[in-house]
């Protein structure tokens, strides 16, 4: 078994410290262990994950990933500045370093491993990188927050547009569909499939919802990753 290694980045005192931890399925199959870490103060935020392919998916297809970000805290919304990527998914691998503010998003070293034009950031301003997207839509929240989710996610190269808009009640629980809409960036092969599905559950945790259960559509088929 592989297990996600969890390494929370060092921040002022008082901050508050979470953590996740996601079990990831692909085609019913285990695929390894998630854990998201990260530091959240009134002014700033770190964040780290890292995973690796396990059992018999990871046997047929290695994905590894190091993921961190760096940014700060303004009106209770995270804004990155610096990101940091070294994935290796067995057809791409990047290994990147991007700066958000001030201004446009830029990449300031590394490979992104595309040969596709890069996206336009000009308009980018306001875009947030991967790892605040995931560490935003899953951590903990009011119930009367969640599915109002909508930014534009920029990774060094790619453009893509997250929605999580979609809200269902079942009993307590609540279900946001969504959609992982690529808009510039991409190859041939990945814009193929231009809109993937994405499906969030989230169920009560005393007086806040916490996401219990991620659906969604890769390359390689349906994945789910439920909370342990």
């Amino acid at each position: 078994m592989i297990v996600g290694l969890l390494v929370l980045l060092a921040m002022p005192a008082q901050a508050d410290p979470s953590s996740m931890r996601f079990e990831v399925r692909l085609l019913g199959l285990k695929a390894g262990v998630i854990e998201i870490g990260a530091n959240v103060t009134d002014s700033a935020y770190a964040a780290r994950t890292q995973f690796r392919t396990a059992g018999v998916v990871g046997a047929l297809k290695q994905v590894r990933a190091d993921v961190s970000v760096q940014g700060r805290v303004a009106g209770g919304a995270l804004k990155p500045r610096t990101y940091t990527e070294a994935i290796d998914d067995g057809s791409r691998v990047t290994n990147v370093k991007v700066q958000f503010s001030p201004g446009r998003p830029r990449l300031i070293s590394g490979d992104t491993g595309s040969s596709a034009p890069p996206a336009d950031t000009s308009t980018l301003t306001d875009a947030i990188d991967p790892l605040t997207l995931l560490y935003v839509a899953l951590r903990d929240q009011p119930r009367d927050e969640v599915c109002r989710f909508e930014a534009d996610v920029f990774d060094g190269h790619r453009h893509a547009v997250i929605s999580l808009k979609g809200r269902r009640s079942d009993g307590s629980n609540i279900t946001c569909n969504g959609s992982y809409r690529r808009v510039a960036g991409y190859s041939d092969s990945e814009r193929e499939k231009r809109n993937v599905s994405i499906t969030v559950t989230y169920v009560p945790a005393g007086e806040v919802m916490r996401a219990e259960r991620v659906a969604f559509d890769t390359k390689l088929g349906p994945a789910v990753m439920d909370r342990r």
